[in-house]
C-alpha cells in the first residue's frame, strides 16, 4: 500500500492498493461503484473476512479510471518531478486522458488503456498539434506516453518508433 497526498485539499493523506492476480492488475483502492466509495483499508478487511477470496472481488479487472486515478493522484510512479494538471481535456480530435508537466516544463500527455491497442498509438500522436494550438505550446514541448496494463511487443516497438513512452502497470513486493 502506499501513501500519497491526495489532490483536493480538504482530504488528509489517502492508501492507495493495487490488488494484481496472476500477472493482471484486477483493482484499485480507494474505488467508487455505484456511488459507493470503498476504502483500501474497507477491501482488505473485506478479504479477510471472506472464507473465499474470489467472492470478496467485486471487479476482475482494473479499469481506466482506476489507472486515471492513480496516476493523477500519484504521478510520481511515472516519474518523479512529474505534475499532474487535468483529465480528460478536450482538444480537436477528442479527448487526452490526462495531462502533466515534467521537471523541465514539458507537457505530458498521456493516454490511458488497459490493454494498448494500435488505436492508442494513433490516438496519442493525434492529439498533439491540436493541444499545442489550443495552448500555445511548442510541439518540441509535449512529451507522448501510454500507461496501461499490458502492451504487446509489437506496439512496443511501434511506440519506440513514434517516440511515444510507455508506462506498464506493475507491483513490487517489498521485504
Amino acid at each position: 500500500m502506499l501513501l500519497a497526498k491526495a489532490r483536493k485539499k480538504n482530504l488528509s493523506n489517502v492508501g492507495i492498493l493495487a490488488h494484481s492476480r496472476d500477472g493482471k492488475d484486477i483493482a484499485v483502492y480507494p474505488n467508487v461503484k455505484n456511488n459507493k466509495m470503498t476504502t483500501a483499508i474497507q477491501y482488505l478487511n473485506l478479504i479477510m473476512r471472506s472464507p473465499n477470496v474470489e467472492d470478496a472481488l467485486e471487479s476482475k479487472h482494473i479499469s481506466e479510471d482506476d489507472i486515471s486515478r492513480m496516476i493523477s493522484s500519484l504521478p510520481e510512479l511515472i516519474e518523479p518531478g512529474l505534475t499532474f494538471h487535468e483529465v480528460e481535456v478536450e482538444v480537436e480530435g477528442g479527448r487526452i486522458d490526462a495531462v502533466f508537466t515534467d521537471s523541465q516544463d514539458k507537457h505530458f500527455l498521456i493516454e490511458i488503456e488497459i490493454n494498448a491497442r494500435d488505436n492508442a498509438i494513433g490516438q496519442v500522436q493525434r492529439f498533439k498539434l491540436p493541444y499545442a494550438e489550443k495552448y500555445g505550446v511548442d510541439v518540441d514541448d509535449i512529451r507522448l506516453g501510454i500507461v496501461c496494463a499490458d502492451i504487446d511487443s509489437s506496439r512496443m516497438t511501434a511506440c519506440r518508433g513514434s517516440g511515444i513512452e510507455v508506462y506498464r502497470l506493475s507491483l513490487e513486493k517489498l521485504d
